[in-house]
């Protein structure tokens, strides 16, 4: 390859990840009666995840979304990516759970990668919050998100029956930790 074919397919390789990233939002299914439906709804919409992690082309996403975090200077849009990502794969988590069959192990993973991408958003707001940026509007989004994230895993519990397990316990004992760093966030 000469020079101009390299700098030619670079640019639509990066043109090609950034104009596929969309949000894209699922209608949640109606739960039948025979399920344990959760006390404590929020109201959240989390993203559609698209490809989940059982997919063998997966690692070309979490390339892109890899590539795609390079490119992101600001603190505000890193943790907006960030919240975005972490979502995704609570929702993930969920669909693994419910949609596949045995895929529990996944979705635990799935679960916990998502949370350590909402502890990096935290850290990228509060960093946004030093520099004086004006955090207001995602702070109550990540408020609104934990919540989110919890009644998901309660859900997780209720489905595969893991409520009394060390991963369960640590999560909630994580999610609560995430409660207190976003109620400092607040002015």
């Amino acid at each position: 390859m000469n020079y101009r074919q390299i700098i030619l397919t670079t640019v639509a390789f990066f043109l090609a990840t950034q104009l596929t990233l969309s949000i894209a939002y699922a209608q949640a299914a109606s739960q039948s009666s025979s399920e344990t439906v959760s006390p404590t709804t929020v109201d959240y919409q989390l993203p559609y995840p698209g490809m989940l992690p059982d997919n063998p082309l997966y690692f070309l996403k979490a390339f892109r979304d890899n590539l795609t975090t390079l490119f992101l200077s600001k603190p505000l849009d890193k943790a907006q990516f960030d919240l975005m990502q972490s979502d995704k794969n609570v929702e993930s988590s969920y669909l693994l759970v419910t949609q596949e069959a045995g895929k529990t192990d996944l979705a635990v993973k799935t679960f916990t990668q998502g949370q350590e991408e909402f502890s990096e958003a935290i850290a990228q707001v509060t960093s946004a919050k030093k520099q004086g940026y004006s955090i207001t509007d995602l702070s109550k989004k990540l408020e609104l998100s934990n919540q989110k994230h919890i009644q998901i895993l309660n859900l997780l519990e209720q489905h595969d029956g893991q409520n009394n397990s060390q991963w369960s316990q640590n999560q909630h004992n994580q999610a609560n930790i995430y409660t207190k760093e976003i109620k400092a966030l607040r002015p």
